[in-house]
């Protein structure tokens, strides 16, 4: 386009133009450059522009973002390609129901037409992963899904053309096609198409057919692809349903092998080895996923693996113990196992040692797996009095790793440890018997109650002499204060049995014994509330003296003597006193304390 060119206005020579006449041209060039730019600008926007094509109008000049808006959104897929899509998916439909037609006319032997039904779907699956559209794809391995699934379960339970095993194996083998072709073209809402399909497919073959372990084992399998399938991709969701249907699978199993008469009644394939074995395989693979990932990325552990650890420990672990004791045998191969389990766990984690905020919660998992494991399997591989001599040591340990790394859990996993050690060992057995059986103690303490004993006064003086600093001590306090209790309880049974234990039945004497010894602890738990408030011991004392009075008033009047009964009234009545006096001088010692400076 050419340029507008203002001729200049010549003044005769000698005479200035005027002022007006300058102020003019300025503005008049002014607005020819700006009429340039606005038609250099509409140029570029037409030579940009697509050129219309037959039919189409140029847009109107009043054409603009509000004109756009009204139309459809370019990115979506028209009606006319939903609707040609849905046409060609029943086209497939049609060619598999051609298949079915030529087998029900005696054409094709059933079993060619069952595997030339599973072919076709197959290829369509191909052709999925092969189309150059995701919507394309999407479609054809929707038709996929819709011609093989249906296709197992009919030749499997209306004809029996399949048997159990093969269509478990079909099944995952078409779950594990379908859920490739959803990888590669990114189609997660055909993943959980197909991954429902095949659960519930699964299902309704092994109740019809009933026969539990080829499904078990498909569902564990698809379970553990699809959470590591779910790793790869934050498909997160797909987790749930699989791992419901592996944990229900071994359920049933384990129900039905440990069943008295079931494996010799209607399910007579039913093997108890193999359902131990898909019992554990269940929590191995969970267990040793979690595992892997956790530390291969120190990431945190999530809800989905709290609730799975939960129920594969509940499923896994509780129904191979269930069938084991069922079948007599294996009980100890399976106690080694779990105990190698539980030294595993505490092993992975050593990594997330350090007091962190990100990593703490991947510590408590581990440990408190590693407990279960190891309270689960020493039963089962050694004797009771070396099982409740390991959990004392196991105890002690995590008590000085507890005051060592400060770990509030520690401690109450040395809590745990130390109370099962006085149940395996029969301290608390022996301990109620002192307090509450007529005869009294008659028989001693065996050394392993004793070490037992021993091992919850050995925690106790450890946490005493090297406890935390109060703001750590304050959360450790639940767990110190059963310890507490604990000891209390046992040492109090030995001084019953150290008066009565082996003499000649006297129910008086008995009853004195059990009156004085109740009262010293108290007056004792009192003070020791006063001297050592760490140990929160006096939320005892007034439990402790309820429980003395009523022995008081329903024992020694029962059965005491006079001399009997004026030396239980005496020190029980010295406990009454003495004993609200120590707390009370406590709380008046703390309350000073933090109204010092």
């Amino acid at each position: 386009m050419s340029t507008v060119q203002v001729p200049s206005l010549k003044t005769p020579s000698g005479e200035a133009p005027p002022a007006e006449q300058e102020d003019r041209l300025a503005a008049l060039a002014e607005a020819v450059r700006s009429l340039e730019a606005r038609v250099g600008t509409l140029e570029a926007a037409l030579r940009t522009a697509p050129a219309p094509g037959p039919g189409f109008a140029a847009p109107a000049p009043g054409s603009g973002p509000a004109a756009d808006a009204l139309l459809p959104d370019p990115t979506l897929p028209s009606p006319t390609r939903i609707l040609g899509l849905v046409g060609r998916v029943c086209l497939i439909l049609g060619g598999a129901y051609l298949i079915r037609t030529l087998v029900d006319a005696g054409t094709l032997p059933r079993g060619a037409g069952v595997a030339l039904g599973l072919a076709y779907a197959a290829s369509w699956a191909l052709l999925g992963q092969r189309a150059r559209r995701p919507l394309d794809a999407a479609f054809r391995t929707a038709a996929s899904i819709l011609i093989a699934y249906p296709l197992i379960v009919e030749s499997s339970t209306r004809f029996g053309i399949l048997a159990p095993g093969l269509a478990a194996l079909a099944l995952v083998a078409v779950a594990v096609l379908h859920a490739a072709v959803a990888w590669r073209r990114d189609l997660h809402a055909v993943l959980w198409m197909a991954t429902l399909a095949a659960l519930g497919s699964g299902f309704i073959v092994m109740m019809a057919r009933r026969s539990i372990e080829p499904f078990a084992a498909a569902f564990l399998a698809l379970g553990a692809g699809a959470l590591w399938l779910t790793y790869g991709r934050r498909w997160h969701g797909l987790r749930w349903p699989t791992a419901l249907a592996a944990d229900t699978g071994v359920l049933v199993l384990t129900l039905l092998a440990a069943w008295p008469g079931a494996a010799e009644g209607v399910y007579r394939e039913l093997s108890r080895g193999r359902a131990m074995f898909l019992a554990l395989a269940l929590a191995a693979i969970y267990l040793g996923s979690f595992a892997v990932r956790m530390l291969q990325r120190r990431r945190v552990v999530n809800a989905f693996e709290f609730i799975q650890t939960a129920l594969v420990l509940l499923v896994g672990f509780g129904g191979a113990v269930r069938v084991s004791l069922a079948s007599g045998s294996g009980t100890a191969l399976l106690g080694a196992g779990v105990s190698l389990a539980g030294v595993g766990c505490y092993a992975a984690a050593l990594p997330f040692v350090d007091d962190q905020e990100e990593t703490r919660a991947n510590f408590n998992f581990f440990t408190f797996l590693a407990q279960i494991f190891l309270l689960l399997g020493g039963p089962f591989v050694l004797p009771m009095p070396f099982f409740a001599g390991l959990c004392g040591v196991l105890g002690l340990a995590a008590m000085a790793a507890a005051l060592r790394l400060r770990r509030k859990v520690l401690v109450l996993q040395s809590g745990l440890f130390l109370a099962a050690s006085a149940l395996a060992s029969g301290l608390g057995a022996w301990a109620f018997r002192a307090f509450m059986d007529p005869a009294g103690p008659v028989a001693a303490p065996t050394a392993a109650a004793l070490l037992s004993l021993a091992a919850l006064v050995a925690a106790l003086g450890l946490f005493l002499a090297r406890r935390p600093p109060d703001p750590v001590t304050i959360l450790m306090r639940p767990a110190i204060l059963l310890l507490g209790a604990l000891a209390a309880v046992g040492l109090g049974a030995v001084a019953i049995w150290a008066c009565c234990g082996g003499r000649t039945h006297d129910a008086g004497g008995l009853a004195l014994a059990r009156t004085l010894v109740l009262s010293t602890l108290t007056i004792a738990l009192a003070w020791l509330g006063r001297r050592l408030p760490v140990l929160e011991l006096r939320w005892v004392v007034y439990p402790l003296l309820a429980v003395t009075t009523l022995k008081v008033l329903f024992e020694d009047l029962a059965v005491g003597r006079p001399l009997t009964l004026f030396l239980a009234f005496m020190g029980f009545g010295a406990t009454l006193i003495l004993a609200p006096r120590l707390l009370r001088n406590a709380a008046l010692r703390e309350a000073d304390e933090e109204e010092a400076p």
